[in-house]
């Protein structure tokens, strides 16, 4: 005999709407996995002078198992079930823009570019009301973010807004683009390949569907690493014999 010490990959495959599953993400960094196998009792009161109170039956009714897990990994697929969001992939192919009209705010206060990752080789401004030129000293703009700005004290810093004819280029982007807050149920599949420590043998794990939502805020300044934390409970999926399954091996 031994005891159970546990070390293991965590893996994710969520379903579709459809309750399809789009494929495994992991191996996840699973801080806490915790499994609840609630119960019920019911029992059966005697009335009887002699033994009112008693119990004449009692009978105990298991009630849907219960899951926390808590993930420090965070890629997409994780920050995505923690804000209740869809994903989609957003790519920007590189290109360039010509003359483009921006109004910048008065005050020094930034805009926002069509474009991100911006060059910043060749980026050049007139005025839109008679085309000439602008300094490159009276504005800042922010490449990487795709920002620009009157400077303090510039050329263009007035007490109106000023129109420009923008014109730059821009270098590719892929990213994965996250709408938070629509999705409140999340529909999964759990893998846990283990290991015990004090035997070293394999102990596997298997929750066919789970139905989570996330429990705490993500504070995404957080002064450690991010964590996610879903919690809910083990489905009884159809076709399964069990709404989950762990084998620990001989």
């Amino acid at each position: 005999m031994s005891g159970l010490f546990l070390a293991g990959d965590v893996y994710l495959d969520r379903y579709d709407e459809t309750g399809n599953p789009t494929g495994l993400i992991g191996p996840l960094n699973a801080t806490q996995l915790q499994v609840n196998t609630p119960s019920e009792a019911k029992d059966r009161e005697s009335k009887r002078k002699d033994s009112y109170g008693q119990a004449l039956d009692s009978v105990t009714l298991s009630k849907a198992a219960e899951v926390t897990v808590v993930f420090d990994d965070q890629p997409a697929e994780m920050l995505a079930m923690a804000l209740m969001a869809e994903m989609q992939s957003v790519s920007q192919g590189a290109g360039s823009v010509t003359d483009t009209l921006i109004t910048l705010p008065k005050g020094n206060r930034w805009v926002t570019l069509p474009h991100e990752n911006l060059a910043e080789v060749g980026l050049a401004s007139k005025l839109a009301v008679d085309d000439s030129p602008v300094a490159p000293a009276a504005l800042e703009v922010n490449y990487a973010d795709g920002l620009i700005r009157t400077v303090p004290g510039g050329a263009l810093d007035t007490d109106t807004t000023t129109s420009i004819k923008l014109s730059y280029d821009y270098a590719a982007i892929n990213k994965t683009h996250i709408k938070g807050g629509i999705q409140p149920r999340i529909r999964a599949r759990m893998i846990l390949k283990g290991k015990n420590l004090v035997s070293g043998k394999p102990v596997n794990g298997e929750w066919p569907e789970v139905s989570l939502a996330p429990t705490q805020a993500v504070d995404l300044f957080a002064s450690d690493y991010v964590s996610t934390t879903l919690a809910g409970k083990a489905i009884l999926r159809a076709g399964e014999t069990a709404p989950f399954y762990l084998d620990q091996h001989k």
